[in-house]
């Protein structure tokens, strides 16, 4: 790891040479290609991580990082895909535990990645997933790093459980969306949370005030479209249902953090991947906000000129 120069704040104590810098990267579906964005500010103010963790999307953009990957390298693959090449990586099964089976995206990611195992990777990685049975974070530091991506993306319900040992695994995001306790217990000292789940009702007021933009409907008119107004599918509760407990625990984990990232991301439905170019943008606006609003708090500037390679 870089040695940083020591720096003496206005006590004149001379602070640690060394801080190691944690990335716990949340999930939340097509929101977390907005982690490209945050990557590319981060970059290029010099940050670098000595260890990352992620959950679900997360996991899978922090696998990519780890392996080499730029994040220019991650945003001409997330500006590559369109809905066509997104319907291959589904191998739909019958729904006996999961619309998904994955193996399809395992080897998607395989074909990023290669057959890498995590002692392969440039920096440190873990992939969290959640014990179906036990309900407690298990956190995959070894073996296949596509395996532990799957695992920590099994949406349930959505995605078939993947089986690691005697121990079926799912979503992390349902015990641990934002990991910054990882990154602790990975030897990190400061630690940059990222959520990209938007609060639930910021959602909503978006939606209603797209309503009111639009030009008045007689009140007849309004009536026959609440009628016609379809109810949500099956699918879609499923998601926004985990989606609403996933935010709450997001907003426990960023309190974890020494630097949370929060994009504004409620305009990006889970699965917009086809907006890849909006969450990206949105991502590099929250980490450049986030840094201003950091240096701008004195007892924070110290440890962000140590994070500076």
């Amino acid at each position: 790891m870089p040695v940083l120069p020591a720096f003496s704040g206005d006590s004149g104590v001379t602070e640690p040479r060394n801080l190691r810098i944690g990335y716990a990267l949340g999930g939340g579906g097509a929101r977390g290609l907005s982690h490209i964005g945050v990557l590319k500010v981060l970059e290029a103010e010099g940050i670098r991580p000595d260890v990352i963790a992620g959950t679900s999307i997360g996991a899978l953009v922090g696998a990519l990082y780890a392996s080499g990957l730029t994040p220019d390298d991650l945003e001409r693959l997330a500006l590559s895909l369109n809905r066509r090449q997104l319907t291959m990586f589904l191998d739909l099964t019958f729904p006996f535990s999961g619309l998904i089976q994955g193996k399809r995206v395992t080897s998607a990611v395989e074909s990023l990645v290669g057959k890498m195992v995590f002692a392969d990777l440039k920096v440190p990685l873990a992939c969290v997933a959640t014990d179906l049975n036990t309900g407690k974070a298990v956190v995959i530091r070894k073996g296949s790093v596509a395996e532990a991506v799957r695992a920590s993306i099994a949406i349930p319900g959505i995605m078939t459980p993947a089986l690691f040992g005697n121990r079926w695994l799912v979503d992390g995001g349902i015990v641990s969306e934002v990991p910054a306790g990882v990154c602790r217990r990975m030897g990190a000292d400061y630690v940059i949370g990222v959520n990209v789940i938007p609060d639930p009702a910021r959602v909503v007021q978006r939606l209603e005030s797209l309503r009111e933009s639009t030009l008045p409907l007689a009140a007849a008119e309004q009536k026959r479209n609440v009628k016609r107004l379809k109810p949500p599918r099956v699918i879609d509760i499923m998601v926004q249902t985990l989606l609403i407990s996933c935010y709450r625990v997001a907003m426990q984990n960023l309190k974890g953090t020494d630097l949370a990232i929060s994009p504004d991301l409620a305009s990006i439905g889970f699965w917009d991947f086809h907006k890849a170019s909006e969450a990206i943008a949105h991502g590099e606006a929250a980490a450049w906000a986030a840094l201003k609003q950091a240096r701008n708090i004195p007892s924070r500037q110290v440890h962000l000129r140590k994070a500076v390679r």
